[in-house]
């Protein structure tokens, strides 16, 4: 004691006598380096007398102040500048353009205005009573006259031939007044012979026809020949009108829907050589609304045979004049989609063919294929012969020949069409409205999408049907989704082209209303039907993102909100195992792990594909790391979980070291693989691998420590030969390899190394406890070992030997911190001493603790000072 008092007392005396010298030594420095920096009011130079305004007060400037200042040029130059710009803002302003609402009414009532004040009005209204007189007549003198019916019908025949051969002789002279003549004389002769052939039955029904076609054919050959838009549209509707205005009620569709027949061919004649819109509208809204007519009134299901054909003729006679439309429009206009016959044609064509096969077998569902085909080989012929010129028309013609082939699974399952129908209709009025740029039209088709839904929620939501995933529930469901899908992309794409739009603003929430419903549709299927629900949504949620990654990336869609989606998949399937383990202790159970399995590979996949999107590689590199920590956590559970029910009579560290062999296994290939993603993100993603694992298995060895003795039987527990310290080796071993080769950045070097030496000493203190549980027979619980002097007198030792062992090693490589740690180590023992230590006086252990303690911390102080800092810098690694 009196030797160690005598070497304190000197080193202190000589320690005060440096800091006395070091202090002396400073004040005079201080005072030698102001006396040279004072300058003299003389000496002072000219150029640091500068005074800044600042009100009315001088302020002195130093010198860097000097050097930083602006002129006041300058400053000027920039309000200059300012000003030109926002006089050039100005200039370039401009008055807004009216909307196109406004000049939609505005063309609408100049030609209504033309109409009654170009040409001679009293000749065109004049023609119209005209014709509407000979109808009348024609009607009563087959009711009431005496005189011959032949003889009535020949000098009808006659006057008609008359207008039209004096309008055609007057066509150079007069061409607008000759083509009334023409239009009226047309209109006659069209309805005479079809009221002698219908009310008196003077013609034959094929000469009736032959006489309708022919003139059929003149009427579209004049109008060609003088290029007269009025003339075709004057007999056409003469020809339209005929059978309406001289209708008997006997009933006879047949005949009704051959004639037509004969004028729809007229128009389509006529459409071949000129892209006339209101003749093309005249006969599509004569031929459907009388055919609806009829079938909403006289229709019966023995009718079907004779019915049918025509109304697919009319059909295909449409569908074809919508794209002559588009190729005879002007060259300005080449290639615009007539939206009311490409659309209108295949929604009105396809409720009239509902409504006639309604009764029978699947009737609707082979109807619904039929057109969907249709109309998908109408596209590959269009795109085949004509290609960009009338891509607009093709993607319309695409876009409806989808619809109906995927609307032909409900229909065949008698599922609630209505509501699909409209959820895909909204679609394509939307994407005619964008197109066309129709705002109105866009708002309305939003609104149809929602009152879909909505509609399908009040009337079949709750229909599950008795087959899983084929029942109005499910298929419904699909389909409003899809529909509010192809809606976002739209309005996606429409957001993209024009910021400002505010329809195009609502793509997000249509994109997370399209998703939610179809996720809520599968999943409420699988809870209601699937027994392995997990593996079912593992599949669910995967190919939704497949699907997604195809559309963006694969499919060049670029659709941002998709790619979003495809990469929440791996915190999905996160989700997903998580339940399943709640639930079940583990989740790779068969037959759900036959669902894993391809999700897996599937998600890496999708990742791979991504990498090509626009995101930043520190995005993949996280996704990579998840991807790899849940595919190792998952499969390190299931290992922990069979190992525990294969009913072995092992010790409890075999149990306790199951969680931590595969991320070893993957920690050692990741540090030598190059391979996948290893290869293409390099260091920084095995770096962030090898951090996270490292964290996962330091919570590991923390709570293996704390709770689990290590019994190793049927082997005898030796220290470090036993399971847990084992595994502990290597881990530690793999991660001072780790250390060694970081060299670019010193401080992710100090945190792994302060985490892997915080690791090695709970490691350290729990295999001493270990080894007094099992040579002791001390309760390997923290109560009991805070209870046991034994065991707090060797947790003493242990600690004074590290803290000792860490200062002697710090003192040889001057490494200060880690003497610094060691030293605190020891202060924490001589602590602990004097406050539990003390408690077991009069023991065995006690004297032990003392006297080891002791006798370790004056060989310390000689063979370990602390490490001295060096020109303020000091060596930490």
């Amino acid at each position: 004691v009196a030797s160690l008092y005598f070497l304190f007392k000197h080193r202190i005396n000589v320690i005060e006598d440096e800091v006395a010298r070091l202090r002396d030594v400073l004040s005079k420095d201080w005072a030698a380096r102001n006396n040279s920096n004072r300058l003299e009011p003389e000496e002072r130079p000219d150029d640091l007398d500068i005074e800044l305004k600042l009100g009315s007060a001088p302020v002195e400037k130093e010198p860097a102040a000097v050097l930083n200042e602006v002129p006041d040029t300058a400053a000027e130059q920039v309000v200059v500048k300012k000003a030109d710009d926002t006089a050039h803002t100005d200039l370039g302003w401009q008055e807004p353009t009216p909307g196109k609402l406004d000049e939609l009414l505005t063309t609408a009532a100049r030609r209504v205005k033309s109409y009654f004040t170009d040409g001679n009005l009293f000749v065109r209204v004049g023609i119209l009573v005209l014709f509407f007189g000979v109808a009348f007549l024609l009607k009563y003198a087959a009711e009431h006259s005496n005189i011959p019916v032949e003889v009535r019908y020949i000098a009808a025949a006659m006057g008609g031939l008359f207008l039209l051969a004096a309008g055609w002789r007057l066509r150079t002279k007069n061409s607008r007044y000759a083509l009334l003549l023409q239009g009226a004389g047309i209109g006659i002769i069209f309805i005479t012979i079809f009221a002698a052939y219908r009310l008196q039955g003077l013609i034959p029904s094929a000469m009736a026809f032959a006489l309708l076609a022919a003139f059929s054919v003149a009427s579209a050959s004049l109008a060609v020949l003088q290029n007269s838009r009025a003339l075709a549209s004057f007999g056409i509707l003469g020809g339209f009108l005929a059978p309406l205005l001289t209708s008997s009620g006997s009933g006879n569709y047949v005949g009704l829907f051959s004639y037509y027949l004969l004028l729809d061919l007229a128009v389509l004649g006529v459409a071949w050589y000129k892209s006339w819109r209101p003749l093309n509208l005249i006969g599509f809204i004569f031929t459907f609304g009388v055919f609806s007519l009829w079938v909403g009134k006289s229709y019966r299901p023995e009718m079907l045979p004779t019915a049918d054909p025509f109304l697919l003729l009319f059909f295909v006679i449409y569908s074809a004049i919508g794209v002559l439309y588009a190729l005879r429009s002007p060259l300005k206009l080449r290639g615009y989609v007539d939206g009311t016959l490409v659309f209108g044609t295949p929604l009105i064509a396809s409720g009239l063919q509902m409504a006639l096969v309604r009764h029978t077998d699947y009737g609707i569902a082979m109807s619904a294929a039929g057109l969907g085909l249709y109309y998908i080989v109408l596209t590959r012929f269009l795109w085949q012969r004509h290609g960009e010129g009338l891509r607009l028309l093709a993607e319309a013609m695409l876009a409806v020949g989808v619809i109906f082939l995927t609307l032909a699974v409900p229909y065949a399952l008698d599922g609630h069409w209505t509501t699909a129908i409209w959820s895909f209709e909204a679609a394509g009025i939307l994407w005619v409205a964008i197109r066309q740029e129709r705002k109105y039209l866009q708002y309305f088709a939003l609104s149809l999408q929602l009152g879909a839904a909505l509609l399908f929620v009040a009337s079949n939501a709750g229909d599950f049907g008795t087959t899983p995933f084929i029942n109005p529930a499910f298929m419904g469901g699909v389909f409003v989704a899809l529909g509010s899908l192809i809606t976002a992309w739209q309005l996606y794409r429409l957001n993209k082209s024009d910021p400002e739009s505010p329809v195009g603003k609502t793509h997000l929430f249509f994109y997370v209303w399209g998703t939610v419903w179809w996720l809520v549709c599968a999943l409420l299927q699988i809870e209601h039907y699937v027994d392995a629900q997990d593996g079912a949504a593992v599949i669910l949620f995967t190919v939704t993102a497949y699907l997604l990654m195809h559309l963006s990336i694969q499919r060049h869609w670029q659709w941002e909100p998709a790619e979003i989606t495809a990469l929440l998949l791996i915190p999905t399937l996160y989700l997903v195992g998580g339940h399943a383990t709640a639930l079940h202790q583990h989740a790779l159970m068969m037959p759900d792990l036959l669902c894993w399995m391809p999700a897996i590979a599937a998600s890496y996949y999708i990742l791979r594909q991504l990498e090509s999107g626009k995101r930043r590689a520190e995005v993949f590199e996280w996704l990579y790391l998840a991807w790899l920590a849940g595919l190792t956590l998952l499969f390190s559970i299931e290992l922990d979980w069979r190992f525990s029910y294969a009913d072995l009579e092992l010790g409890d560290a075999w149990q306790g070291v199951m969680p931590a062999l595969l991320p070893l296994l993957v920690l050692h290939g990741v540090r030598r693989s190059e391979w996948g993603a290893l290869g293409r993100f390099g260091l920084p993603l095995k770096r962030k691998i090898i951090v996270a694992f490292g964290l996962g298995l330091a919570l590991w060895s923390i709570g293996t420590n704390l709770t689990n003795a290590g019994g190793a039987a049927p082997l005898p527990y030796l220290p470090l030969l036993n399971p847990i310290d084992l595994v502990h080796v290597f881990y530690l071993l793999f991660f001072a390899r780790c250390i060694a080769e970081i060299e670019d950045n010193p401080a992710l070097k100090q945190q792994v190394v302060m985490l892997v030496g915080a690791i090695c000493f709970i490691w350290i203190n729990s295999m001493l406890l270990r080894s007094l549980h099992h040579y002791l027979d001390i309760p390997y619980r923290v109560e009991s070992m805070l209870h046991s002097i034994t065991a707090q007198i060797a947790i003493s030792i242990l600690w004074t030997v590290l803290g000792c062992l860490a200062m002697l090693f710090a003192s040889r490589r001057g490494l200060r911190r880690l003497w610094i740690v060691g030293g605190s180590l020891v202060g924490v023992v001589l602590v602990k001493m004097v406050t539990i230590d003390l408690g077991a006086s009069g023991t065995v252990e006690r004297i032990i603790s003392f006297l080891v303690v002791g006798s370790m911390l004056v060989g310390l102080g000689y063979f370990s000072p602390i490490p001295v800092k060096s020109e303020g810098l000091e060596r930490d690694d």
